[in-house]
């Protein structure tokens, strides 16, 4: 009963020192008080949190070539297509956004959300407004807004630069045509 309520401070100490709810030589200190001077190692709960975040940036990129397939090779109707798409966007968003507080994978995601996002844009264009080419420049201009905006908030620069160069290309585009 003692050893289970030393591991559940333990356990308490190494969570205010991953969250930095205390300061990490604080954290160390409770650490080697509550072990008893005995060699301490978060090896155990490390490897569990690298498997977490190696499992979720895999299913996270599995996303993007199982929208590709989704959207080009299945006979799947439009609504259900665009629902399928916006959930894979919203659920990188989320994953995204719970990593971006660890400081691990959150531009990776960011990415694959941005990508999801341009592929759902432009089958929008396709099968809504008929492959308009002028609503098309339109969606284009506002997925490089949103980069742009992106880039600007996260301080993300390949974001940034990004959604200039696209604006670039689609006013060439634009204009040229």
């Amino acid at each position: 009963m003692k050893q289970e309520k030393k591991e559940i401070i333990i356990q308490e100490i190494l969570l205010w020192k991953e969250n930095h709810m205390l300061p990490p030589h604080y954290c160390d200190y409770l650490l080697a008080l509550y072990t008893q001077g005995e060699e301490f190692t978060e090896s155990g709960r490390r490897a569990k949190t690298r498997h977490a975040y190696i499992t979720s940036a895999v299913l996270a990129l599995l996303l993007i070539p199982a929208a590709v397939c989704i959207l080009y090779f299945t006979e799947l109707s439009f609504l259900l297509q665009t629902v399928i798409l916006t959930t894979f966007v919203g659920s990188l968003l989320l994953l995204a956004i719970y990593f971006s507080r660890k400081k691990v994978l959150a531009p990776l995601l960011f990415l694959g959300a941005a990508v999801l996002l341009l592929l759902l844009s432009l089958e929008l264009n396709t099968q809504v407004m008929n492959g308009n080419s002028y609503t098309m420049y339109g969606l284009l201009s506002l997925n490089c807004l949103l980069w742009i905006y992106t880039g600007w908030k996260l301080r993300l620069l390949y974001f940034t630069i990004s959604g200039i160069t696209g604006f670039f290309v689609i006013l060439f585009f634009f204009v040229k045509s």
